[in-house]
């Protein structure tokens, strides 16, 4: 080995000149005319990789790749034949992905990128085939053919404050990072598409073949590195068709330097996972065994003709990696994450949920029937229990409680709030807490689903350091968001004593009306005591972190603001300073600084918890403040236009009597 260390640090020149190269375009190619067999999807998606610090199954990897480019879950594309028949197709993630891998001239063609404005397609000269929605898709090839001047159109308004650039600018700049994401990932098994001729006569016999691939030189790496040992150090009598292949492993070796990791590290206590390049450079170094099975196989599975044959090569690609990690594969975790998304048992839970609140609706039409009674509440238990079960998953598979992030905070609350409804409704049953319940569960589990989106990121990567506290995590945000939940669900409470108030059906002095104020002020004492402790413990934690108790970040201060507007609220509803329209307008009130602490001041851009901004969930931030805020108004305009009835009779039994005659 210490002769060749001469050799490769010239190799590693080599490597630096390539990164800093554009990736080439790949050329050439077959395009699949079969489908993948589900079998072979099926098992190429429980391959075990390593992004952003997490190993995860490729499947997963697949999915928010095309959620961060295509901003779906699948991708839907259709073929013409000769006779204009169209004919639509949708692919799986992983299937994707295998095109991609296998497939890249193809998949080079597939509408991929979102369009929503037509001003991009003029500033980078693309023509507009037809575009029939207020948006359109184009491909990478046509992205390509533009790279240059979308290179520089990004490179100019990435210069742009963006409060002052228009909205082409932000659209051009967003598919500017979405062509790189997806170049990055076409780059992580585009050398596998390249090969050198070689024309030397001992080369070729080195070698075995005339032209030289990744597959060929991991597994004819003994040979290479006895040409490099016999050329010596600088390798000045070099052939220039050694120079060729010595240039060419450089650039494997540095190209996917930016990727995912795909093989398991081979160092004892080493957490970081190799990329192709990487695990291709300890093949040239001497490392033997697995890897250089995987690279072969994966090698044979670019080059063939055949999809059966590249079927067969993926699987020997799989076997191959599995064995290479070794014990850093876990079985029970991959073959978990797999079904957890492949289940999906939140999104089930929307259609149970929203079954539930049509049954709910139903029992305020025939208030005696027990039986759709029973039949909503059980909907809504099974559909409770769903939400649970997708929650213990995602703790096992994270080894962390239920809330990590902000799209963890949906699911959580979302199961906390329908608990508390139908634990009211068992209290009071009123049929109100009935349909309320599964109508806030399915409406929060698809925002969840709207932010995965938008967020594009996967919603199980590890934590930073200092957020990365099992202990913490399970007391302090947990409680933090109990108290979220119980302030939400008393300001949806709130909402709807207005909405019967506003559309008459029921009077502020009925008891449907008294009963929902006694919901929204019972709620408001339970989540009172989760938001002051969890605040408490939010400031242990701080201490614990930071070293302060308490420093007026925008979190703590929308804490305190709950925590202080719900005892200013119980305090003057035990003084009798409000009543009940003005106890319901306060609740209200609470719920937007709930939203405010919950998600505004990751928005802010300053303070401790300044993450999770997308433009999207601002928007949806500042239209629930509109909506509640509408709610507040419309329903003050109705008491000062419409007064109740209590207080109607009240004036006219002051009204002097009129004289007869």
């Amino acid at each position: 080995m210490k002769g060749l260390r001469l050799p490769l640090l010239m190799l590693l020149t080599f490597v630096m000149a390539a990164c800093n190269r554009p990736a080439p375009r790949l050329e050439g190619g077959v395009s699949r005319t079969e489908a993948w067999r589900q079998e072979t999807v099926e098992q190429m998606a429980s391959v075990m990789v390593q992004d952003n610090g997490r190993e995860k199954p490729l499947s997963v990897l697949a999915a928010f790749r095309l959620y961060d480019i295509h901003g779906r879950r699948d991708l839907k594309y259709s073929v013409k034949d000769g006779s204009d028949k169209e004919t639509k197709f949708m692919l799986e993630p992983t299937e994707w992905l295998l095109d991609v891998i296998c497939y890249p001239d193809q998949a080079a063609r597939y509408p991929l990128f979102r369009i929503e404005h037509s001003g991009v397609l003029d500033a980078l000269e693309i023509q507009n085939d037809g575009q029939k929605l207020d948006f359109v898709y184009i491909t990478y090839d046509q992205a390509y053919k533009a790279g240059a001047k979308l290179d520089d159109l990004a490179k100019a308004y990435f210069n742009i404050e963006q409060k002052l650039r228009t909205t082409v600018e932000e659209h051009i700049l967003e598919l500017w990072r979405d062509v790189h994401a997806y170049d990055r990932l076409q780059r992580q098994f585009g050398t596998f598409h390249f090969s050198v001729p070689i024309a030397d006569a001992k080369l070729q016999q080195a070698f075995g073949t005339e032209r030289v691939t990744v597959g060929t030189i991991a597994s004819h790496a003994d040979q290479f590195q006895g040409l490099l040992k016999r050329e010596g150090p600088e390798m000045k009598g070099a052939s220039r068709d050694l120079l060729a292949v010595a240039e060419f492993v450089a650039g494997v070796i540095g190209y996917d330097a930016d990727g995912f990791g795909v093989f398991a590290p081979t160092e004892e206590g080493a957490t970081e996972w190799l990329t192709i390049g990487a695990a291709f450079e300890r093949v040239i170094k001497g490392q033997r065994g697995h890897v250089v099975d995987a690279l072969t196989s994966l090698q044979r599975a670019t080059s063939a003709d055949s999809i059966l044959d590249k079927e067969r090569a993926l699987l020997q690609f799989r076997d191959a990696s599995i064995a290479a990690a070794g014990s850093h594969y876990n079985t029970v975790q991959i073959e978990r994450e797999t079904y957890y998304y492949r289940a999906s048992w939140h999104y089930q839970a929307i259609h149970w949920f929203l079954f539930a609140f049509l049954i709910g609706v139903v029992t305020w039409l025939v208030p005696r029937n027990k039986t759709l009674w029973w039949a909503s509440m059980g909907i809504s238990i099974l559909a409770l229990g769903m939400l649970s079960y997708d929650l213990t998953l995602r703790c096992l598979i994270t080894g962390h409680p239920p809330i990590k992030n902000l799209y963890d905070t949906f699911l959580f609350i979302a199961a906390v709030g329908v608990l508390l409804l139908l634990c009211t409704e068992f209290v009071m049953p009123r049929r109100i807490a009935l349909a309320a319940a599964p109508f806030v569960g399915a409406l929060l589990i698809m925002f969840a689903r709207i932010y995965e989106v938008s967020n594009a990121a996967d919603t199980m990567d590890p934590l930073v350091a200092v957020l990365d506290s099992n202990f913490w995590l399970a007391t302090h945000v947990t409680t933090i968001n109990i108290g979220y939940a119980a302030a939400l669900v008393a300001a949806i409470l709130a909402n709807v004593w207005i909405v019967m108030r506003v559309c008459r059906l029921s009077h502020p002095s009925d008891v449907p009306a008294k009963a929902l104020v006694r919901m929204c002020y019972g709620v408001t004492c339970f989540g009172l005591v989760f938001a002051v402790v969890g605040t408490i413990l939010g400031g242990v934690w701080a201490n614990d972190s930071w070293g302060r108790f308490w420093g007026w970040d925008p979190k703590e201060n929308g804490a305190l603001m709950i925590c202080l507007g719900q005892i200013a609220l119980l305090h003057a509803r035990f003084t009798g300073w409000v009543r009940d329209f003005g106890f319901v307008v306060w609740a209200g009130i609470i719920g937007m600084v709930t939203v405010f602490s919950w998600f505004h001041v990751n928005q802010l851009g300053i303070g401790l918890h300044s993450y999770g901004f997308s433009a999207g969930l601002r928007t949806a931030v500042w239209s629930c403040y509109t909506v509640q805020m509408g709610f507040l108004i419309v329903g003050t305009v109705d008491v000062l236009l419409r007064p109740s009835p209590a207080r109607a009779a009240a004036s006219d039994k002051t009204r002097p009597p009129i004289p007869a005659g």
